[in-house]
């Protein structure tokens, strides 16, 4: 049972996180709150690879792949604060959390890798998940629901990230990928919020501390997953890992008072069991 600590402990830290965001945003902009959390982010990964790493420099030759996929995945995180500052944290995790879908499709195009009928089916029921996910009635209308088009963004661009991170990571080791990785982005999102002259507010005393929980829980989530892969292996974790938007409805619905239709709580489910199967 040990075994699937780490997991476990994955799914709570991921499923929780994003909570604290939500909360900091009533009070910052979505560049304000992604500024101080990644620079708690960058020092707590700093920590973190010292005491479980040693420090290794990536080769010149590969700094422009790590700078280009840094770059996809700042666009990610900023389109995925805009998406919780817009809609409802519950529904804008859920729809991002897809993102392996991108994954799934680079690799058959991009690396000649192949799907089971399973994983078809798997691939199916995501994407009508994201359907009903996305979409709103209104005025017998359907349209996209608001802050959705950033939700779908961010799908996109997480789903090239952690595909194109791979080999950052056999470069690197996880650590040290961790540390690189985060630190770029960090610097990428200041000096775009810097550049663009948008306002930050440094003395929200409470947004801080719900941003410096959010950071102490995604590092303990990375943390988790790396360990998890090593000791039940990449597919088990992920399946283990892939309920997490159910606790962030359930979080969401006691904490910030969320609530979806029963339609969208069922995509949500169908999603889940989509991602599932995928790993299956």
């Amino acid at each position: 049972m040990f075994q699937f600590f780490y997991a476990l402990a994955v799914v709570f830290s991921w499923g929780s996180a994003i909570i604290f965001d939500k909360k900091a945003l009533e009070k910052l902009n979505p560049f304000n709150a992604l500024s101080v959390r990644y620079f708690f982010s960058f020092i707590l990964v700093i920590i973190s690879t010292l005491i479980f790493s040693e420090v290794k420099f990536p080769s010149i030759e590969f700094l422009p792949y790590i700078l280009f996929t840094c770059l996809i995945g700042s666009a990610a995180i900023i389109f995925f604060f805009k998406a919780v500052k817009e809609t409802d944290a519950s529904l804008a995790t859920a729809i991002a959390k897809n993102s392996f879908l991108v994954t799934v499709a680079i690799s058959i195009i991009f690396l000649n890798e192949t799907i089971s009928l399973i994983q078809f089916i798997a691939v199916l029921l995501i994407v009508s998940s994201i359907f009903f996910l996305s979409i709103e009635r209104k005025e017998n209308k359907f349209v996209l629901g608001k802050g959705v088009v950033f939700a779908l963004l961010t799908l996109v661009g997480w789903g090239a990230y952690f595909a194109m991170i791979k080999p950052i990571v056999l470069e690197l080791n996880p650590f040290n990928a961790a540390l690189f990785t985060e630190s770029i982005i960090f610097f990428m999102i200041l000096v775009y919020s810097v550049g663009t002259k948008k306002e930050f507010k440094l003395n929200e005393r409470k947004s801080n501390i719900f941003l410096f929980a959010n950071a102490v829980l995604l590092i303990i989530g990375l943390l988790s997953y790396n360990y998890s892969i090593t000791l039940i292996g990449a597919s088990l974790t992920a399946i283990i890992v892939a309920p997490s938007p159910i606790l962030t409805s359930v979080l969401a619905r006691i904490f910030l008072k969320e609530r979806l239709s029963k339609t969208k709580y069922i995509a949500i489910i169908v999603s889940i069991t989509g991602l599932v199967l995928l790993f299956i």
